[in-house]
């Protein structure tokens, strides 16, 4: 029997960027999901230039919505954010962007932000871009710690990132950093990357883990369930076995998507529905 339920699910507005963030919010009302995780994108969200009235207006949508708030993701890997570039100016702006986004966290009544390790020049020291990245890190969970927010660390796959790809990478971070705010969470593309399994993150990782993307690919691309071939059932089967009480956002990105996003939605909730029925 399965310990996962369906009110573990979150659906993202990835795949929804051509659409209104009112049909993003109306979507998931429509298809019976209860949380959603932001990602901080325009024309939805951009943390730089959302004001006060802005940031109202939202909450208040989701609330009319019946929806819960349970991650905020900045943009951070496409837009010119990288907490551990070695231009100064470059690493400061990447840094109050995160700040601002955790004030909207505040806000928008959003327990956890999620957070990248930034990337370093492939012909530059890779230890040097490290250290960059845990002193960026440690201030903005510092922060994070002020208003009573987790932030999520994320691994990236080595074509996004040179500084955290695997487990052990992420326990080597929160191991040097020591925040109780920083935890860890893990993608399952970039699992199936780095040619990892779940069950590896949660025996390194166990309580630390706070978040998991659930989505299929090949192994990467942010597909929708059953257009990849990663091992979905045996996935949640692990998330199952070892206890996990956390979220599971659907982070479908692929642009295949963006014309009917609730249909690739649709299909992943109801494998959802299947996989958690037959664990």
């Amino acid at each position: 029997m399965s310990n996962l339920s369906i009110n573990q699910l979150s659906g993202m507005n990835c795949h929804y960027i051509r659409h209104s963030f009112k049909y993003f919010l109306d979507s998931m009302t429509k298809l019976g999901i209860k949380n959603i995780e932001i990602w901080g994108a325009a024309p939805h969200y951009y943390a730089e230039y959302f004001n006060q009235e802005m940031l109202n207006k939202m909450k208040k949508e989701i609330r009319s919505h019946g929806l819960k708030l349970i991650c905020l993701t900045p943009e951070q890997v496409t837009y010119p954010i990288n907490i551990a570039s070695d231009e100064k100016y470059l690493r400061e702006l990447s840094i109050n962007n995160h700040l601002k986004t955790l004030n909207h966290a505040e806000e928008l009544e959003c327990k956890m932000m999620l957070l990248t390790p930034g990337y370093g020049n492939i012909d530059q020291n890779k230890e040097e871009a490290w250290k960059r990245s845990a002193d960026s890190i440690a201030r903005i969970a510092e922060y994070a710690e002020k208003l009573g927010i987790i932030i999520a660390l994320e691994h990236l796959s080595p074509a996004s990132s040179n500084i955290i790809n695997s487990a052990r990478d992420l326990k080597r971070m929160l191991n040097m950093i020591k925040s109780p705010n920083l935890k860890a969470m893990f993608d399952f593309g970039q699992v199936g990357i780095l040619k990892e399994k779940v069950e590896n993150y949660f025996d390194l990782l166990g309580s630390e883990i706070v978040h998991i993307h659930v989505i299929d690919g090949t192994p990467g691309g942010h597909l929708a369930f059953g257009d990849g071939n990663l091992p979905l059932e045996h996935n949640f089967k692990m998330i199952s076995k070892y206890g996990y009480k956390g979220y599971l956002s659907m982070e479908i990105a692929d642009r295949r998507y963006f014309t009917n996003p609730q249909e690739a939605d649709y299909k992943s909730i109801n494998m959802y529905k299947k996989f958690i029925q037959l664990l």
